[in-house]
């Protein structure tokens, strides 16, 4: 199982499956890195095997979506790219890759949504028109540019980076039902 991340931008960064942290359990802060910052999202469950799969076609490989919150050590992230260097180390360490726990069968999700993440005390909110659209999108973009397999997640990725630290509590809402909740140390 990977999970793969598609922002906003259509690029991909792929996750191992020992970044998964799973029934929102807590988060640790690695000890390498000063500056944690985390993006959230959808998580879509692939349910069959998808190669070039058109996005008219897409629907046909998932059958379920929860929230997501993905992890970056910023300051390796940025030490990376500055040296010419494999940026993995940055988001692929242990638990950096929190799952909901609440699945949305695709009925669900039909017309407007918003999908909110609050970290303590301040709330960040995204907006989707047509969630299915860029579900299926973000499936197909996925599935061109490698095969997703049964099992395999993933992960679309809002635009919005918040910083983090020991003692905060996120939660991500999809329409006010809560997906998933956890705490940060």
């Amino acid at each position: 199982m990977k999970i793969v991340v598609i922002d906003t931008a259509s690029r991909i960064s792929i996750r191992p499956d020992n970044a998964v942290l799973r029934n929102n359990d807590t988060f640790y802060l690695p000890n390498f890195s000063k500056d944690i910052v985390c993006d959230y999202g959808y998580v879509v469950r692939i349910t069959r095997l998808a190669k070039c799969i058109a996005t008219k076609f897409a629907s046909r490989c998932y059958d379920s979506v929860t929230a997501g919150v993905t992890f970056i050590a910023r300051d390796t992230l940025l030490q990376a790219l500055e040296s010419g260097l494999p940026t993995d180390e940055a988001y692929c360490f242990d638990h950096s890759t929190a799952i909901g726990t609440e699945w949305l069968s695709v009925d669900d999700l039909s017309g407007a949504a918003d999908l909110s993440a609050q970290v303590s005390d301040s709330k960040f909110v995204a907006y989707y028109y047509n969630l299915l659209e860029i579900i299926n999108s973000a499936v197909s973009t996925a599935s061109n540019k490698l095969t997703l397999k049964t099992g395999d997640l993933v992960f679309i990725a809002t635009s919005n980076s918040i910083a983090v630290k020991a003692g905060d509590t996120i939660t991500v809402e999809h329409n006010n039902n809560e997906l998933l909740k956890f705490e940060i140390k």
